[in-house]
């Protein structure tokens, strides 16, 4: 990945021949650039701990507060727990070990003294995730056109002068901002949502939410029926689509959203979470410390979203590439398309086109129910043919 920004002894050399009104103008040099992995939105630092050379791959995840990573791996990186305690995780509550005052190399930049959860188990690819530590200490601003997560000062800093700032709250240490749903006939609903880089979906909205706002029953017309497990509950989904809106950013039409469906939950600080599949059509800078984030489109902002045909969600990463982003029912799926797997053309139309003309797109998104259609993928260097009905 490039770096974007003057070498810092150049820097001070035109700062000595124009004057200090120059960098007057100008923010601060970032502490660090770091380079990250971006998979259908989600966005992955390379990260060492402590002594170990073995190169970790965790998630940044704003919707998490620390950092953790599994039992197996943190016994083979040497890593080990000091002190013990209950965390309330998915389904109830379960013995974490800290272990205290590592040091995380993300790259040649280092985060002394941190703590580190240590989990039975972790339920993800990855080897974990690293939260809001970075952003409770410096400005963070993410570039998906780069791929790079560049740290600043708070101090001095200024945003680029296109894009839009929303202001953030933090109940129980997390970020969130304020949205407006629509959905169907129903009247605009006014909620609070989670900014959740790490939750591979563009928007869910939690069961009191939904109920208090009677989204289920104000003609909303869902695509696919799910669960999904969340706050400690598992509970049946419905996703479809709505209009989405965040302050003066442009209103967002025919946007994926789930609801999520079932009795009451007490206590959720959030009406639902905005995640990554929506985030990452944005470059945007968190700033803790002014409780406000900034947000630019970037050019995955102008893809169509994504879209759920014949048992798959499809949708565009942002490289422009269009995968197989998961499955509608894992356990009735046969000659399945593999998650990951890149789709070449649907019908004979190429993805360029698919991505570039979305009335081309909507056009098979309308045909019949029962219609067949022919995806050609590629996965590991092989391709794949499939036909699919609608």
């Amino acid at each position: 990945m490039k770096n974007r920004f003057f070498n810092k002894y150049f820097f001070a050399f035109i700062w000595l021949l124009l004057g200090s009104s120059v960098l007057a103008q100008t923010n601060p040099l970032p502490k660090a650039v770091i380079p990250f992995e971006s998979r259908n939105g989600a966005i992955i630092l390379t990260v060492k701990l402590n002594d170990s050379e073995q190169p970790l791959k965790l998630l940044f995840d704003t919707g998490a507060d620390g950092m953790a990573i599994g039992e197996a791996l943190a016994q083979k990186i040497g890593l080990k727990a000091s002190r013990w305690n209950k965390a309330a995780v998915v389904g109830g509550a379960a013995d974490i070990g800290i272990a205290e005052g590592n040091t995380v190399h993300l790259g040649t930049f280092d985060l002394p003294s941190q703590n580190i959860a240590i989990f039975k188990e972790m339920h993800n690819e990855l080897d974990g995730i690293i939260g809001n530590i970075i952003a409770r200490s410096y400005v963070v601003k993410v570039d998906f056109d780069r791929k790079e997560l560049s740290l600043f000062d708070f101090e001095g800093y200024t945003y680029e002068k296109q894009g839009t700032i929303l202001p953030l709250t933090e109940p129980k240490g997390m970020f969130s901002v304020t949205g407006v749903l629509t959905v169907a006939n129903g009247a605009p609903c006014q909620g609070n949502f989670l900014f959740d880089t790490g939750a591979s979906y563009n928007l869910i909205c939690f069961r009191p939410f939904v109920r208090k706002n009677k989204l289920l029953v104000s003609g909303f017309k869902p695509e696919y029926q799910g669960n999904t497990n969340s706050m400690g509950v598992n509970s049946p989904t419905f996703s479809g689509r709505a209009v989405f809106a965040m302050a003066n950013l442009p209103v967002l039409s025919q946007m994926p959203i789930t609801l999520m469906a079932g009795g009451s939950e007490a206590n959720i600080p959030y009406d639902g979470s905005i995640g990554n599949r929506l985030l990452s059509r944005y470059n945007f800078t968190l700033n803790s410390r002014q409780r406000e984030v900034h947000l630019v489109p970037n050019k995955s902002s102008a893809y169509p979203f994504d879209f759920a045909f014949g048992g798959y969600i499809f949708g565009f990463d942002t490289d422009g590439n269009l995968t197989v982003l998961d499955l509608v029912a894992r356990e009735d799926s046969k000659n399945q398309l593999k998650p990951g797997a890149k789709v070449k053309s649907i019908n004979g139309l190429p993805v360029e086109t698919l991505r570039n003309n979305g009335k081309q797109l909507e056009k098979l998104l309308v045909l019949p129910s029962g219609t067949a259609m022919l995806v050609e993928t590629e996965l590991d260097g092989k391709q794949f043919s499939q036909t699919l009905k609608k």
